[in-house]
């Protein structure tokens, strides 16, 4: 049973693969204070799993909770510009009009040079163990909207000044491509690529324009891990069912959250079967924030049962584990995984 609680990188890999792993894994992109300070008995640098911390702690995080990847993040925007003095700058304006445009360019992946060393301090950390490596990746389209524009000029932008947004689109893709062609000379067991496109009931713009705008960029990212055979963990919050289709096309394997607020798993899986796994769906604002340890187990369970019989499952929260989670809870899902979601070839769940 021991060997069921620790790491082991080939179990989420299979599950990815469309394979039979031993057990269901458990898996959270970021793990919050308190939570980490429960489970190790010290803060880290940054307050959660994904702040770059230090290796060591990562690896004795996923050893104490069975989890069988360790990673990192490289969010980052490319946008800069010139002051009046010459000085480089980050973007700290809204693009309204082509005015604005004229003043940015896309930097050089330059800047990342210590956390490419410290993800060469990851790779070292893992060496000799079963504990696999990640890499988070994105929301290049969510830095667009959010930070570049700012939502609603981003969406009247869409309407009316289409070409901005395309070259902005395109700026930032290109760059997140390069990076992740930088990226898969890693030993990754997965890239993780992130960007949230969606409210609970629908993409934030038309799932047509998403084809046009989102998908041809995306797919640039993409294929860096897929030219590799990377398995490809994709992110989005809300409800994004419409796109589904378009994520398998480009070579997606896995799929997170799915917020069950705005998603249904049991459909999800019973549409796509092996050819999507998923990674989550325990409601991060129920009883994993709210409730007991036997209500979180009973959770899990019961979502176990509904689609993780077959290997398609990977068990995890609908977001992260937030500072709002009790900590207790968040290790009886770990624990609900190990056991519970113990799997073979022939019966499939083991209860």
């Amino acid at each position: 049973m021991s060997s069921y609680r620790e790491p082991n990188k080939a179990r989420i890999k299979a599950v990815f693969e469309h394979r039979m792993p031993d057990r269901v894994p458990n898996f959270e992109v970021l793990v919050d204070n308190p939570t980490v300070r429960h489970v190790l008995g010290h803060d880290v640098r940054g307050r959660h799993t994904l702040a770059n911390i230090e290796p060591a702690d990562y690896v004795a995080f996923a050893r104490a909770v069975g989890q069988d990847v360790v990673g990192m993040c490289f969010y980052d925007s490319p946008f800069r510009y010139r002051d009046e003095e010459g000085v480089e700058r980050k973007l700290d304006f809204q693009i309204h009009s082509r005015e604005d445009l004229d003043r940015v360019y896309a930097t050089d992946l330059a800047h990342l040079e210590d956390d490419f060393a410290l993800l060469d301090r990851y790779v070292e950390a893992i060496e000799g163990t079963d504990i696999g490596l990640f890499v988070l990746l994105g929301s290049w389209f969510t830095d667009a909207y959010d930070r570049v524009f700012g939502f609603d000029n981003f969406m009247w932008q869409v309407l009316d000044g289409r070409d901005l947004v395309e070259e902005v689109l395109t700026l930032h893709a290109r760059y997140y491509a390069e990076m992740a062609e930088r990226l898969v000379q890693y030993p990754l067991t997965f890239l993780y690529v992130g960007d949230d496109l969606a409210y609970k009931k629908g993409t934030f713009i038309r799932p047509e324009l998403m084809r046009a705008l989102w998908v041809p960029r995306m797919q640039w990212v993409f294929q860096p891990a897929l030219d590799k055979g990377i398995p490809i963990l994709y992110h989005s919050d809300g409800n994004i069912e419409a796109l589904i289709p378009d994520l398998l096309e480009m070579g997606i394997n896995a799929l997170n959250p799915i917020e069950p607020y705005g998603m249904d798993i049991e459909a999800i899986h019973r549409r796509y079967g092996k050819r999507l796994a998923l990674v989550g769906n325990l409601d991060v604002g129920g009883a994993l924030s709210r409730g007991t340890a036997d209500e979180v187990r009973a959770e899990a369970r019961a979502l176990i049962d509904a689609v993780g019989r077959e290997g398609d499952l990977v068990l995890a929260s609908s977001h992260s584990i937030t500072e709002n989670v009790i900590p207790e809870n968040y290790l009886a899902m770990v624990e609900t995984a190990q056991t519970y979601g113990v799997l073979n070839e022939s019966t499939g769940l083991r209860r």
